[in-house]
């Protein structure tokens, strides 16, 4: 891994990479100035190694039985620890899926007291909140790049109410540090609720992050489709009230046979676009979060001038009337601030915002300006944070790049096969014997094999087989692994026993089962 190495008047600094680098200017730099200006009561809490150094986090919403669980298991390939389907309100708990070759749950509690994990600030929501918390170690290779949060299904009425904690608060919490949100609709259930429609508004602000999914869309025909897409962007609309139209993606997000297939394609592209965008996060999680640290270190710069400037406008006697009175011409002081320092007047905060939190705080805590502090958030935006930017290139292509394209046999992978070119429980001991411990009988399916005409080498093309196996309905997530499975000679081509193997393990899937991860000896002639 390459390594930025520079020098300061103090010491000479070595960094891995760039998100350790961060963690290292906040923890020397930084952190003390938060404390010492009490930012943590104005702005966001103060930072742990968990918040630089975790995984990029996917936060998924929806109305219950949208599909938001099934999603995940569609995307990990597998179910995940103490995962549970239905079509009731099955996720009580917001759950984080995250990766570990040993499998556990972890409660609330434990989780926010591990500082290496990015959630010890939920710890302020309480008990009632993180007895509904909880951490699902899973081991997928997916799992290796990105973090997956998911969440209960929006409830209505006095069951939202009895949660027993704010839940449009947290929703706000996770959207604030998660890299992407997906808000999930089921293609029978477009209606918002007032319930869903606020944990939507509780994420305003974060628009760059949503995308939108109009899951089971393999339910209805191309006719109900096309007046399920107006309905659902015409009540969008309403909610997300943004100039920018959010990106919709059509689609059936599970591993069963399509119901109508006349819009595979359709399904097939958008899916391909889906799992770009989230292949992208890994990639582009550098430098989000090195955006938002530049951003933490300007606004704590102008959160010193401005309080440091109030301070000195507060005479000894008749305290309280002159504070408020002072706050009361915010506007102002915002102006003078910005003329004496050359701030600009778009890092300040908003002015209710900031009057509500200085009445609430003693002004006399507010320590005296000194340049040097200044001196130490100028020097990491302008001497640290521009080395650090210099790694960001060399360290997509080394580091972030192979986290999912070196990945065998995962949906978001970029290995190429003919339905990836647009782009769990115990198995029953009757299943294993039927597909996983008994050899693979060819002479069941050669007559269908030398009607679709094999080459003189005996062998199909991937055209040739794609055409015949999307005759199965499963989506092409699910071929296009299979068909992994079945290339042994991983030549793009199939002979008489891969084709076989192919059609054995389409059969399986069929009939409701896990594929396995790789192809058992047991079945090879």
């Amino acid at each position: 891994m390459r390594k930025l190495l520079y020098r300061t008047e103090e010491e000479t600094v070595v960094y891995d990479n760039v998100l350790e680098g961060l963690y290292s200017l906040y923890k020397t730099y930084i952190l003390d100035l938060e404390k010492e200006f009490m930012y943590y009561h104005f702005y966001k809490p103060l930072l742990t190694s968990g918040d630089f150094l975790s995984k990029p986090m996917i936060l998924l919403l929806g109305q219950y039985s949208t599909g938001k669980t099934t999603f995940i298991k569609h995307l990990i390939e597998k179910e995940y620890c103490g995962m549970r389907i239905g079509p009731e309100p099955t996720t009580d708990k917001f759950v984080a899926v995250m990766y570990n070759e040993k499998e556990q749950l972890i409660p609330g509690n434990a989780l926010v007291s591990d500082i290496t994990k990015p959630f010890s600030q939920l710890e302020s929501f309480g008990n009632s909140f993180l007895s509904k918390l909880e951490c699902s170690n899973t081991a997928s290779e997916v799992l290796k790049s990105v973090t997956i949060i998911d969440t209960p299904g929006v409830l209505s009425g006095i069951k939202q109410i009895s949660r027993g904690y704010d839940f449009e608060k947290v929703i706000y919490w996770f959207a604030q540090r998660v890299d992407l949100i997906l808000l999930i609709f089921d293609a029978h259930k477009l209606d918002i609720s007032d319930e869903f429609r606020r944990c939507i508004q509780a994420i305003k602000g974060q628009d760059s992050k949503i995308r939108i999914i109009l899951n089971k869309a393999d339910t209805i025909n191309t006719q109900q489709l096309m007046r399920v897409y107006g309905s659902l962007m015409w009540s969008l609309g309403i909610v997300i009230n943004t100039p920018e139209v959010n990106r919709v993606y059509i689609g059936s997000f599970w591993d069963k046979k399509l119901m109508h297939d006349e819009n595979r394609t359709i399904f097939e592209e958008e899916a391909s676009d889906l799992y770009k965008e989230i292949s992208k996060i890994p990639r582009n999680s550098t430098m989000v979060r090195l955006n938002d640290f530049i951003k933490r270190c300007r606004t704590l710069k102008v959160h010193i001038y401005l309080l440091t400037h109030l301070r000195k406008k507060l005479p000894f006697f008749k305290k309280f009337l002159n504070k408020r009175k002072i706050v009361n011409s915010l506007e102002k002081i915002y102006e003078e601030v910005s003329k004496d320092y050359n701030l600009p007047l778009g890092d300040f905060p908003p002015v209710q915002f900031m009057k509500e939190k200085l009445l609430d705080m003693d002004w006399m805590r507010i320590p005296k300006l000194e340049t040097k502090k200044i001196d130490r958030i100028n020097k990491v935006l302008n001497t640290h944070i521009p080395q650090l930017l210099e790694m960001i290139p060399k360290e997509s292509v080394t580091v972030e790049v192979s986290r999912f394209e070196n990945q065998e046999g995962t949906i978001v992978e970029n290995k190429l096969t003919p339905f990836l070119e647009l782009t769990s429980g115990e198995i029953p001991l009757w299943v294993k014997q039927k597909y996983l411990l008994s050899p693979i009988d060819t002479s069941k399916y050669s007559d269908d094999f030398y009607k679709l005409g094999p080459n003189d080498f005996g062998k199909l093309s991937g055209e040739q087989v794609k055409q015949d196996l999307i005759k199965s309905k499963l989506p092409s997530a699910v071929l296009h692994k299979i068909w992994n499975l079945a290339d042994i000679t991983e030549d793009g081509y199939l002979d008489l026993f891969e084709y076989s193997l192919a059609r054995h393990f389409i059969e399986m899937k069929i009939e409701g089962f896990d594929l396995p991860a790789k192809v058992p000896k047991d079945i090879i002639n």
